[in-house]
């Protein structure tokens, strides 16, 4: 994309974001660049990248993300208070697939059955650690088994 239809792009989102009674109708705002200078071409192209933009609508998933079945010797080094926190926080989106495997990786590897406080300690300092305070907050507010609260 061209720089000028880049900063024409946010010439028209800063002119509607400053209008807050009224939004200004397409034809106005086109004449209004015209007035300033811009080039025909340019602004049928900036007026396209918002348009697509303004009618693509946001997905949301109907369905829970499939959660990895356990292998015997996994579920046996996991207690099950663990597994069901591991569980809560993948399915409300807080941990990742490729992070709770690493979290998996390492109590396997460690001596005797990984509990609440292993499972606390791995995601205070290998997870959390990669996310800002908010989502470290909501992570260990699930971990101990409330409902996500996102402010």
């Amino acid at each position: 994309m061209k720089v000028s239809i880049a900063k024409l792009v946010d010439v028209i989102l800063a002119h509607v974001a400053a209008s807050r009674d009224k939004i200004p109708s397409e034809k106005s705002m086109r004449t209004l660049l015209r007035r300033q200078g811009y080039n025909k071409c340019d602004i049928d192209s900036a007026f396209e990248i918002i348009n697509t933009h303004l009618v693509q609508k946001p997905t949301y998933y109907m369905q829970s993300p499939a959660v990895r079945q356990l292998a015997f010797y996994e579920s046996n080094k996991i207690s099950l208070e663990a597994q069901h926190a591991m569980t809560r926080l993948e399915l409300m989106g807080l941990l990742e697939p490729f992070e709770r495997e690493i979290l998996l990786e390492r109590f396997i590897h460690s001596e005797g059955q990984a509990d609440m406080e292993s499972l606390d300690f791995a995601l205070s300092y290998m997870v959390g650690t990669a996310r800002n305070a908010e989502a470290q907050q909501t992570m260990m507010s699930v971990f101990e088994g409330y409902s996500p609260t996102l402010h």
